[in-house]
């Protein structure tokens, strides 16, 4: 299915929509299914961070307009609309909650849609939630952030990590792109610090001069451009580049570390940790972590729709 078009076969007589939505540093994925378990969508729309500006409310604008459009293509229908989401960037629900309703309200307003439930979380709450409905287990998350979150016997939950890409988001996407740019400098600038990096990273930024990479990395849109650059660090590793191997390893230790800490908390109640994220798609990663996770714990790397997931256990709990 091409991204950014839904394909939606509604029945006039289904009123009930259960929606689920996934919203993360890099993407946003959006299903909605009817009260009888038919797929109404699945797509694919732009990131939806909450600390990145106007980027939540700009992306998840779009998202719903397209949906609230189909919908009304039965202009004389009345929908009720059920909806889990999660996003990137929530460290309090302070205002973050009422962002999300507001942009609500303006896709909804003026047409015949009810919210009958609005669930709103983490991205990673969400996904923590699917694998481990009703039981201890533990989730890591590596995509352009990095956080653990771990659920208990009693359904309390723990997280370790999170705190954002200024402060930590260690072994994350932009953990490992930030460490492709500084070995580039350093490949430039330190003695014996030569790297096929500082090759890759000019070639992919078009630049000639390390100057020019500041200009680029410490303006508004640097973070990005950060991000798009640990592809480079995982090639450099491929090209035996020893440095890259180092910050690899790093950020593996990073991630392990968030996953131990995150057990503790849950009394080490868990015995199962699912992967999921980007940085995974990455077979050193995974594998390097696997090694030293698996003595004692089960590892599972993510193969789940999150989205479309929520949307489901929205459709169980009100069909009861």
């Amino acid at each position: 299915m091409p991204k950014n078009e839904f394909a939606m076969n509604l029945d006039s007589a289904a009123t009930k929509i259960f929606i689920g939505i996934d919203g993360g540093g890099t993407k946003t994925n959006i299903s909605a299914l009817d009260i009888d378990n038919n797929l109404l969508c699945s797509d694919t729309f732009g990131p939806t961070n909450l600390l990145n500006g106007t980027e939540f409310e700009d992306n998840l604008l779009i998202l719903l307009k397209k949906l609230v459009s189909n919908l009304k293509k039965n202009v004389t229908a009345k929908y009720e609309l059920y909806i889990s989401a999660g996003f990137a960037g929530i460290s309090t629900k302070s205002n973050s909650e009422k962002r999300f309703t507001d942009i609500l309200t303006r896709a909804t307003i003026g047409q015949n849609i009810t919210i009958k439930t609005a669930e709103f979380g983490s991205d990673a709450l969400l996904a923590l939630n699917v694998y481990f409905p009703d039981k201890p287990g533990l989730l890591l998350i590596s995509g352009t952030g990095s956080i653990c979150f771990g659920k208990d016997a009693k359904g309390n939950v723990f997280n370790t990590g999170g705190f954002g890409h200024m402060i930590d988001d260690g072994g994350s996407g932009h953990w490992f792109g930030k460490q492709a740019i500084k070995l580039t400098l350093n490949s430039r600038f330190h003695h014996d610090e030569k790297s096929v990096i500082e090759e890759m990273v000019f070639n992919q930024f078009d630049i000639k001069e390390p100057e020019e990479l500041y200009d680029l990395i410490y303006k508004e849109e640097g973070k990005n451009l950060v991000d798009s650059a640990s592809k480079l660090l995982f090639d450099a590793y491929k090209e035996g580049c020893p440095f890259a191997e180092k910050a690899i390893l790093e950020g593996v230790d990073k991630l392990e570390y968030l996953v131990r800490n995150c057990s503790k908390l849950i009394n080490d109640e868990a015995s199962y940790v699912v992967l999921h994220g980007s940085v995974f798609k990455q077979k050193i990663v995974l594998e390097l972590l696997k090694d030293k996770l698996i003595d004692d714990m089960n590892i599972y790397k993510s193969d789940k729709r999150i989205d479309l997931e929520a949307a489901a256990i929205l459709l169980e709990k009100v069909k009861g």
